[in-house]
Parts: C-alpha cells; structure tokens; sequence
C-alpha cells in the first residue's frame, strides 16, 4: 500500500484532485469505509499490467481513432473506488449505469443497462426493467441479481463515491430482484432525486463482480486488481486494449455492444497523458491531440486557438465553483470577519485578470446550472468601506496578519489581488505555499481550527445534479477534516436542519425550497467561504471530431460511442 506522501505527491492544491484525495485517503485507512457486508471468493492471481510506452504514432494517422490529451494518468480503474475526473474518463467508457444523463441535457435521462424504469406514486419504491440479453464484455449475463451484487459491493467497500448510492440504498436488504429481468429498490421514504443519482458520474456504474471476486486478495473485493484491470467487468461500448500509468490508455470496441456499431463510430480512443500545458497545445494545434479541456488549457491561449481554423473552441458554463474556504475560529470566528472578507475580495478583478473573462462570480458554492440552485441570493460586490467597518465591529484591529495556503505549484495571483485589497483596510495576508502532502494533510486533517490557515484555495462540483450533494460534503457540521470536505471547519445548525430535510424531502418543491433558506444562510447571513466564480469549462477540438455534446455535470468526460470523426 502507497504512503500518504505517494498518495498525493504531484498534487498542486488544485481543484480537480480533490476527489483524488479523497479516494486516496479511504484506501490509507485516513477516511473510514462502511461496515463490510459482502462474502469474499477464493482469490485468482492478478495480471502484470503496463509498463510499456504506448506507441502513439502508430494510431494517430487513422481517422477511426480519438486521442484526447490528459494532464494526467487515469490512476484507478475500479468505478467502486475511483473518484477522479481523469479516471472517470476512461470508466465512462468501459462501465454503465442503469440510466445516464442524455446528451447536453443535466435533466434528461437515457437508458442504458436498464431499458425502462416506473415508481410507485410516492416514488419510495423504484423498479428497473433490465435490457433483455444484456452481457457483459466477457459473455456474462448482466441481469438484475448481477446488478444487485454489484451494488452491494460497492456498499461493502464504502469507498470512492459509494455516498451516492448509500445516501437512497445503505442496507443490501433494499434490493430485490424479483426475476431476472427486474431490480426494485425499496428506499423507505419518497426520493424522487433517485433517478438522478443513478445517473452520476461517479459510483453507480455496474461491475461484472464475478470478475472481481475471482481475483479477490485479502477481502479487498478485487480492488487491487480492479484498478488495474477490467477485462470482461463492464457493459460498455469499449474495452481497454493497452494501459500504461505513465502514458496513457487505449480503448478499442467492445463487438459485442449491446447498442450495436452500425452507422459511424470511432474505433479506437486513446488517451494520453500530457502534463505540460504547453506540450499539449502544441500537440493539438498539430493535430496530433484531437482533444484537450479546462485543466490543459491555457486561459492566455484561448484567443488564439479561438482564431485556429482548424480548431473549434468551446467554453461552456459547467457546475463547477472556485471558492476559498475560511476557518471559523480565531481572527474570522465571527460572521461580521468573514462578511468583512467576503466584501474585500476583488472579485471583478480576479475574473477579468485571472480566469481572462472566462468565469462568472456567483453566490455561493452551488452554480446556477445545478438543480436546487435558489435564484435571487445576491453576490458580495467588493467594497473596501463596508468590509473596515465590519472588522471593527468585529473587533479586528489594524495590522493583523492572516495567511492563505496553497500547494507549490498553485498559481498566487488571486491571492496577491486579495493581499493588496486586505493592506488597503490594514489586514496583512500572507501567502503561504506548501509542499503537497502538507496541503493536502491540513485541507483534509483534523487540526483545530486555531491551527489551521484563515484560508486554502478549492473547488466543487457535483456528482449529479442535486445541490445537496454540493452543501453536505463542504459544509456539513459533520464534514469537518477527515469525515467530508468542509475544510473552515463551518458549522450553522439551522443550515444543517435544512440540508436533513432537504436530504429527505419528498417532492422537488420542497426540496427548492429547503434548499433556497440554506443558500440564504451561507450566502447572505453566515458565510462559510469566499465564493469566487463559475470558471467556463473549455475543451478545444479538432474541427473534425463529431458528436461531441458537452455536460455540465459530467465534466472532463465524453459519450465516445456517439462522436465519429471526419476524413
């Protein structure tokens, strides 16, 4: 097992990793798993899995072939413990849920393993007819009891985004399987957001557990090798040829798709790891890389790859939101120190100068784009006036310092903005860039909050559409270090009643309007971060890529079974 230093070395206090971390912690022990509950198989030994650079220049002459550029490996191929974009990429590809989101649409489901799906009229009970003759890669059958094992493996495991499923089906004794052909899940209490998170990003995808057991080593469920491996463990409409850690992977049809391959589909995805922003532009702007997105792409170079006619260039609004935490205890304990930071911040110049126009202030952590976002909760403009007089009502004195963390490779410009805004009301920020594991450690440990940074540099976005799933894990009273992602250690009870019943609610009606009074909480009476912006989620393509539909909750992934290219 890696060290924590192995776990997150490379990190850089980005965004993008946090699921990362979190997956990396549960598998060090540091974030507590749920309570086994599944039988563990004789184990089979694993296969030895990369080690040899994929020879990119052999494919990338072949019009039937996708590359996509990565700013890093796919690290974990295993959709029970992965929670990283870079591998959910690839696990997208491979696996398959009961449904998925359709298309560009955040609400529009589209069957996939399941054909149909019904409720009864208080949707407590939901019953999921399978697709008749459904296999997996490797010829075994994907009915119903094959979709319940997998699930509750994923509850045995409690790892990556098992939360997703838990938070509706937490007891194995929920599913049922009446004959091969039907799964029904019985939830307790009305849930109409089931659906939703089935079609997640992260978790629900389905797993051939046969092949998982069979190469089971000490009770880990397969997970070693799942990692690694996943021939014959998923549905999808391709399967993974070769794969290096250091290089990248290459995905070739699964013939045996159950969506068929008439009509005009790629034959071959590759994805390669290029971690050099300059590097990657270079490869697409020679048409060697046919795809690159946010985390590759240069905001100073958008306007120029905007003007490549060979290129098309695509910022989209997504549901992701830039934000800093602030610690509540010592100097911004108080609500009036964090709204007097809140209203010091220079938002308008962070967006023009930093994000280059490409991102949108808003006013908490949940973006417009997310279901249960509340509409009319202003943004904090900035005004250095208003936020001196709240530090003396606070009782800040001049010349008090506070700090901001950050990973060593993070970008310091945001911050210097917000240093010089803070000396103008006579508050020192001091900027603090530490190595990985450090940041990591402080972001995700159990410090108290008197020794923690006023405040560290992170993002969110959901792993559906529900804004629940942004508020519980970032501000939960019982999300603090360790247990979630609530890194200023906030803690508002009547903001938590909210989120129980909104977590509950019985309709989408209430569910709006619970969530609307914790929004006005955190967004107007008791601010638990900075809100900084909506950064635009940009993927620049070739121009002769095909089908290409962005998600905004599905974000740095792709419905490669519907994208062709053109000769």
């Amino acid at each position: 097992m890696a060290s924590f230093d192995d776990v997150v070395s490379g990190l850089n206090g980005d965004p993008r990793t946090r699921r990362e971390v979190i997956r990396a912690l549960t598998a060090l022990g540091l974030m507590a798993p749920a309570a086994g509950m599944f039988k563990a198989m004789p184990a089979a030994a694993a296969p030895v899995v990369g080690g040899t650079p994929i020879n990119f220049a052999h494919y990338q002459a072949d019009a039937k072939t996708l590359v996509v550029g990565l700013d890093g490996a796919p690290s974990d191929r295993d959709p029970h413990s992965q929670y990283d974009y870079r591998s959910t990429l690839v696990i997208r590809a491979v696996y398959e849920g009961l449904l998925g989101l359709k298309g560009a649409s955040t609400e529009e489901f589209e069957p996939l393993i399941a054909e149909s799906w019904e409720s009864n009229d208080d949707m407590s009970v939901w019953t999921f007819k399978i697709r008749p003759g459904i296999t997996f890669q490797n010829g075994d059958p994907c009915d119903s009891n094959a979709v319940k094992a997998s699930y509750e493996r994923m509850l045995a495991m409690g790892k990556g985004a098992v939360a997703v499923f838990s938070r509706f089906v937490s007891d194995p004794a929920q599913m049922s399987c009446p004959d091969a052909g039907t799964i029904v899940f019985d939830l307790g209490a009305p849930q109409p957001l089931f659906p939703t998170a089935l079609a997640a990003t992260y978790g629900p995808q389905v797993v051939n557990v046969n092949v998982a057991m069979a190469n089971e080593v000490d009770g880990d469920f397969g997970n070693a090798w799942m990692q690694l491996n996943s021939e014959g463990a998923g549905t999808g409409a391709y399967v993974v040829s070769e794969y290096d850690p250091a290089s990248g992977v290459v995905l070739v049809q699964n013939p045996t798709y159950w969506g068929g391959w008439d009509g005009d589909h790629l034959e071959r995805i590759i994805v390669r790891v290029v971690e050099e922003p300059g590097t990657m532009r270079q490869l697409v702007e020679n048409g060697d890389v046919d795809i690159m997105d946010r985390f590759s792409v240069q905001l100073e170079d958008v306007e120029s790859l905007t003007a490549n006619a060979n290129l098309n260039v695509v910022p989209e609004d997504s549901t992701e939101v830039e934000y800093w935490t602030m610690t509540v205890g010592g100097v911004l304990e108080s609500v009036e120190a964090r709204m007097a930071m809140c209203y010091a911040f220079p938002y308008s110049d962070t967006i023009a100068g930093v994000f280059k126009g490409l991102a949108t202030q808003t006013p908490t952590l949940v973006a417009p784009m997310v279901r249960g976002y509340a509409d009319g909760i202003p943004v904090f403009p900035t005004d250095l006036e208003k936020a001196k007089e709240l530090l003396a009502t606070a009782g800040v004195p001049e010349g008090t310092e506070l700090s901001v963390m950050m990973g060593s490779g993070a970008d310091s410009a945001t911050a210097e903005l917000f240093q010089a805004n803070l000396a103008q009301i006579g508050i020192n920020l001091m900027i603090e860039k530490v190595d990985q594991p450090t940041f990591v450690g402080t972001f995700y440990g159990d410090a108290p909050a008197e020794e923690r940074p006023a405040f560290m540099r992170w993002s969110w976005w959901p792993d559906y559409n529900d804004a629940w799933n942004v508020l519980q894990p970032t501000t939960a009273c019982d999300a603090w270090g360790s247990k979630g992602s609530n890194g200023g250690f906030y803690c508002n009870p009547a903001f938590d009643e909210l989120l129980a019943e909104a977590k509950d609610a019985s309709t989408l009606e209430t569910y709006e309007a619970v969530l609307k009074q914790a929004q006005e909480i955190i967004g107007v009476q008791d601010p638990p971060v900075i809100s900084i912006a909506q950064p635009k989620w940009t993927t620049v393509l070739n121009k002769k890529v095909n089908g290409f539909a962005f998600n905004a909750i599905n974000l740095g992934t792709y419905d490669f079974f519907n994208m062709s290219k053109s000769e």
